[in-house]
């Protein structure tokens, strides 16, 4: 065998598992880079309190938009700047006058994306 053809094929080998690194080592590192990290439901004598935080591992600081609403209509909107590596908390309060059937939903927007990575809701009643 000549040394061009063992050149030849070490390079096959290598490209191969190149290729192969490339494509199977991202679906096995699928972590999510922005997440709700903690969830809490507390139910107050005259009001629900809901906080959820985020941590944003986007690798930048990136602004989030955190959307609530109540029967497909938004009552509540800001948005937030995240630092990276960074935990940001949400404290919601939720009153009667507030609630159209029960539900409440949390939509998490990262700035300038029209699909949400986040999406909740949340069942309360108020007696």
């Amino acid at each position: 065998m000549s040394k061009f053809s063992i050149i030849f094929i070490a390079s096959l080998v290598i490209l191969g598992g190149l290729l192969v690194f490339t494509v199977f080592r991202p679906m096995a590192a699928g972590e999510k880079l922005s997440a709700l990290t903690h969830e809490s439901i507390i139910q107050g004598e005259d009001e629900w309190i809901i906080q959820v935080s985020i941590i944003n591992r986007e690798g930048l600081d990136t602004n989030y938009i955190i959307e609530w609403s109540t029967g497909g209509e938004a009552y509540n909107s800001k948005k937030v700047l995240i630092k990276n590596g960074r935990i940001f908390t949400n404290i919601h309060h939720v009153y009667p006058d507030t609630v159209k059937e029960g539900k409440i939903q949390l939509t998490i927007y990262k700035e300038g994306e029209t699909t949400p990575f986040e999406e909740c809701t949340y069942h309360i009643h108020f007696d």
